[in-house]
């Protein structure tokens, strides 16, 4: 497999004394320059191939570009520790996906023919014994009359850019399960070379073919086989700020961890909260807006909503809460390249199909310092505001769109976003703050901010915080806040001072307000993305809400088709307080989910309604969850009444429950697994055998069917 990314690594040395770009051929060997690039013959079989495959991606010509180039490396430099970045700029035809592919310490070997790239940290090591080493790539020394023939050439090893063995895959979908798929590398070139006061940076444009499908036949390449990838490639001198102190990890997971690090000779693995090197007096890091913001701010539509001023200032909000400049932030204007490793950047992708943000960055995988990041910011996001508060009816929202983010693997390091923010299209729950007479160009510009000041929160190293709403109208800008208290809250709030006063050695206290981050929305019913502020969420918001869409469901609003969707949407964090909350939440929230439907129906027209959502709820709360949410409810009374409604349905005590909902039932009580569904799945059997001479004749076929289901059950029930 003929793989092609170990150029990077030789081609950064020499920045460190000021070589000439890639195109600058008459750099000399006898100058020290510790790599200097040197022209390559091409032929036009090959040119040709090339520009068919830029052709395809609307790139000009590799002719024009005139990047065609050996590299001399000075021999002296090889044992030198240097940060090695890829960053994933484009990946074709699966964009957008721009991600740190992963950030390696390296070092550089001469054997048998071959310049071998060696990692170089010790992370690895499990002892003073073992302390492997590995290679990460390796690329062949190559031989040229033209390079052999200039003063100085036997300080220097040839090598060539193109031809390294490194590792590519690609995974369908970053957000699914599912094996990587490996690439073979078929083209490779390199393209806009620059170098900096301590490292250099390029592009490397690969085309690559996979053993099997990774795309969709909708793509708009048809080729599911064919994939290729854009990548900054960055290599800088290794360096530790002195500015930067580790900090204690605390006990629950306010903060992202470093990469893990074996401790020699105790069996133990090591890591710390991920932070930036600040301190006063220090330059502030600059970030970089995409000038992209600027035109779609043009837009009349928007209201003249200053959006890069907006994204300014959630960029620098966070100055204040440190109580000195951290961050600067200005438009770029000199179309700065966002895969370059030096480089900070607000990255704005116009695709208004896009309703989505990320963060992302590069860290010091010894000691967890972070370098630099970067911000992906859809174009969905840039949707007009009314003036006016939006209605409060009852509108079902749109089922959400499966959005599949396809990426590429290095090393078979996965990409991992440090959050994915989805837009205003994407949020589910209404009934938030009422209107504070700002127009709409006010609203768009507060809640812009707030987004990019969630996104570069997590940068500082703060992970979500989904109890922010417990302390209206929020405590934190890193909860996923719904659109009205974004536009209410767009800086920092309490909770996030406190995080950032512990994670950069202002303060040795925690935060002392809720806090609940992804994980806890698994079990903890109070952790829940985009719900109202309160601090008694279930009354005051969750139930409502659901109560609403019931309301309309009883009322003929809806047909009873859509109680599904309505559990889904609305009733699964209901259940949620049935699963885990309190014993007054368990209660209140089971007797609030199936209110209207539970025998005998106040208005025998309800009937359907009331079927539909009974077998909706049943199955939600048993048969259709997944993970660790699907945990049974562990209230005793709470179980008992849920055994209880369920019995109800089993038996069609107010004659209005289908079979198809009561066969559903008898699989939710098997489940279920507990000593109260047992005893309903008995007992409902035992009053449908004792009524099976008043039923209807058309009935009795679904009747003996749902008994030999019930049988089956019970026989045996536990597993």
């Amino acid at each position: 497999m003929r793989q092609s990314f170990a150029p990077f690594a030789l081609l950064a040395l020499s920045a460190v004394v000021g070589c000439a770009a890639a195109d600058q051929t008459n750099g000399s060997l006898t100058a020290g320059d510790v790599v200097v690039a040197i022209p390559r013959d091409v032929d036009a079989s090959t040119v040709a191939t090339r520009d068919a495959a830029l052709q395809s991606r609307s790139l000009a010509s590799s002719a024009d570009r005139n990047e065609d180039f050996f590299l001399a490396v000075r021999r002296n430099t090889l044992d030198q520790p240097w940060f090695l970045s890829v960053y994933l700029k484009e990946l074709s035809p699966f964009g957008p996906n721009p991600a740190t592919l992963g950030t390696k310490i390296v070092r550089f070997r001469e054997q048998n023919g071959k310049l071998f790239v060696f990692e170089a940290d010790d992370r690895l090591a499990t002892s003073d014994v073992f302390s492997p080493d590995l290679i990460i790539d390796a690329f062949p020394i190559v031989d040229s009359g033209r390079f052999n023939a200039m003063p100085g050439s036997g300080s220097y090893l040839l090598i060539d850019p193109a031809a390294g063995q490194n590792r590519f895959s690609a995974l369908a979908d970053l957000f699914a399960s599912g094996a990587p798929v490996r690439l073979a590398t078929e083209l490779s070139f390199v393209q806009s070379f620059k170098r900096f006061d301590d490292g250099a940076s390029f592009e490397q444009i690969i085309t690559t073919y996979a053993d099997q499908p990774i795309g969709d036949p909708g793509d708009v390449d048809p080729n599911e086989f064919r994939l290729a990838a854009t990548l900054g490639i960055s290599l800088r001198r290794y360096a530790e700020s002195r500015e930067f102190a580790p900090v204690a990890t605390p006990p629950r997971p306010h903060f992202f961890l470093s990469d893990p690090v074996n401790v020699p000779n105790t069996g133990a693995i090591s890591q710390t909260p991920v932070h930036w090197a600040f301190a006063p007096g220090k330059a502030p890091v600059k970030w970089l807006i995409s000038p992209v913001l600027a035109k779609i701010a043009a837009d009349p539509s928007l209201g003249g909503a200053d959006l890069v001023a907006a994204a300014k200032r959630g960029i620098e909000s966070w100055n204040d809460v440190f109580g000195f400049p951290v961050f600067s932030a200005e438009l770029d204007t000199h179309d700065t390249s966002f895969a370059e490793d030096h480089v900070n950047y607000l990255i704005v992708d116009p695709d208004a199909s896009k309703g989505f943000a990320f963060a992302d960055w590069r860290t010091n995988p010894i000691t967890g310092e972070t370098r630099g990041a970067s911000v992906y910011f859809g174009g969905g996001f840039f949707t007009p505001f009314d003036d006016d508060p939006p209605p409060s009816g009852t509108a079902l929202p749109a089922p959400k769109a499966t959005t599949k983010v396809r990426t590429l693997q290095w090393q078979d390091k996965t990409p991992h976003p440090l959050c994915v923010l989805w837009g205003p299209s994407y949020q589910t729950h209404l009934g938030a703050p009422g209107n504070r007479q700002l127009t709409g160009k006010q609203k768009l510009e507060a809640y812009i901010q707030h987004v990019v000041a969630h996104e570069v929160g997590h940068t500082l190293g703060l992970c979500h915080n989904f109890k922010g709403s417990l302390m209206p109208p929020t405590s934190s800008v890193m909860e996923y806040n719904v659109v009205d208290v974004a536009i209410v809250q767009p800086t920092p709030g309490p909770y996030d001072r406190a995080a950032i006063a512990y994670l950069y050695g202002k303060s040795t206290q925690l935060p002392t307000q809720p806090f609940a981050t992804d994980e806890d929305t698994l079990f903890d019913p109070n952790a829940v993305r985009f719900d109202a502020p309160s601090p008694t969420p279930l009354t005051d918001f969750q139930i409502p809400q659901y109560q609403s869409f019931t309301g309309a469901l009883f009322g003929g609003v809806f047909p009873p088709q859509i109680a599904p969707l309505i559990v889904q949407f609305f009733g699964t964090e209901v259940l949620g307080y049935a699963r885990r909350g309190s014993p007054a939440e368990a209660a209140a929230a089971w007797n609030a989910v199936l209110a209207g439907a539970r025998s005998p129906l106040a208005d025998p027209r309800t009937a359907p309604a009331a079927d539909a959502l009974s077998a909706a709820v049943f199955d939600e709360l048993y048969l259709h969850t997944t993970g660790a949410i699907a945990a049974p409810p562990n209230n005793p009374a709470v179980v008992a009444a849920i055994a209880s409604d369920a019995k109800s349905v089993l038996i069609s005590s107010d004659g209005s429950r289908s079979f198809a909902t009561r066969r559903l039932v008898v699989d939710a009580l098997k489940k279920a697994q507990n000593d109260s569904a047992f005893l309903a799945l008995r007992d409902a059997r035992d009053a449908i055998n004792g009524s099976l001479g008043q039923i209807n004749p058309a009935d009795r076929p679904l009747t003996d069917d749902l008994l030999a289901r019930i049988n089956q059950a019970l026989n045996p029930y536990y597993r």
